[in-house]
């Protein structure tokens, strides 16, 4: 058994531990509802803007073919660029490693070679893991620690438009956390560039198009970078949700962990004290025997 004043600072330190999980699980919630809150209008946004690119697209029905020419649409290079979403701070228990594990077994499974792997961490973890093991994605003017802001993610998406039309990737894929239900994620890996089009007839309307002015080459050259920067952004989204939830998780699990430890250190706490009280009782009563049978 410890010493009681050894137990009692452990508690207090427990004590400690249990105000500062509930807390970093109160400010969880708090961010995890203002994510959700902006989460939920860029998806009504996004879908709108996607909506609009197919209809787009749909309408020229007799010309898909030459679409999928188009230089967003047809792959050239040999590099694979992988924009990694990842959180800035731990304490959110498997978020980070689950993405990890995911890159390096889809790396394995389609044979990519790793000299033409190449990854961009939005997130400071992301960034410390990937750079030790991978080729990073270096561009001037774009800093290491990504904000999760819309200006800049607007100004990534056209650096990297720039570079796959410069042909320095083949393909350019996002990895990030989505959050399925109140509790279950799922990492997801979804091509960013070239743009996947399926042709599907059902949503085809009578728009026309074509009697737009400038021509549809403008056109796409100005609607494909709000499509890709809004789908970016709603990607950092889920992932930023995601990740709120998880901590919030962790940190409710902390808890209650801290309180269940604190509980056990209480009883050992009692039973020393009570051991402690009993002993010096025992010792005045056999004092007060001594005393009478020398008197």
């Amino acid at each position: 058994m410890s010493n009681p004043k050894e137990i009692k600072k452990r508690i207090f330190s427990i004590a400690s531990v249990v105000k500062t999980t509930e807390a970093m699980k109160m400010i969880s919630i708090v961010k995890l509802r203002k994510s959700k809150e902006l989460l939920f209008h860029i998806k009504k946004y996004s879908e709108s803007i996607e909506q609009l690119f197919q209809h787009f697209l749909l309408s020229f029905h007799d010309q898909l073919e030459n679409i999928q020419d188009n230089k967003y649409f047809f792959s050239s290079g040999e590099k694979k660029l992988f924009i990694v979403i990842t959180s800035n701070r731990g304490l959110c228990g498997a978020f980070n490693s689950l993405i990890f594990d995911k890159i390096h077994r889809y790396i394995q499974e389609n044979g990519f070679l790793k000299k033409d792997c190449i990854f961009f961490s939005i997130g400071k973890k992301g960034f410390d893991f990937l750079s030790r093991k991978y080729n990073m994605y270096k561009k001037k003017k774009i800093p290491k620690n990504f904000t999760y802001k819309y200006q800049d993610v607007i100004f990534l998406v056209k650096k990297l438009i720039e570079d796959f039309l410069s042909k320095k990737f083949h393909s350019i894929y996002l990895i990030y956390n989505n959050l399925k239900k109140s509790f279950f994620q799922e990492i997801i890996i979804e091509q960013f560039l070239p743009i996947l089009f399926t042709e599907n007839k059902s949503s085809k309307k009578s728009s026309n198009y074509s009697i737009l002015e400038p021509s549809r080459e403008e056109i796409l050259d100005y609607i494909i970078p709000k499509f890709l920067s809004v789908k970016l952004f709603k990607s950092i989204l889920e992932s930023s949700t995601s990740e709120h939830t998880a901590r919030m998780m962790s940190m409710h699990k902390a808890t209650e962990n801290a309180s269940d430890i604190k509980k056990n250190l209480m009883l050992n706490y009692n039973k020393e004290r009570q051991t402690s009280i009993t002993e010096e009782i025992l010792e005045i009563i056999s004092g007060l025997e001594a005393l009478r049978e020398t008197n």
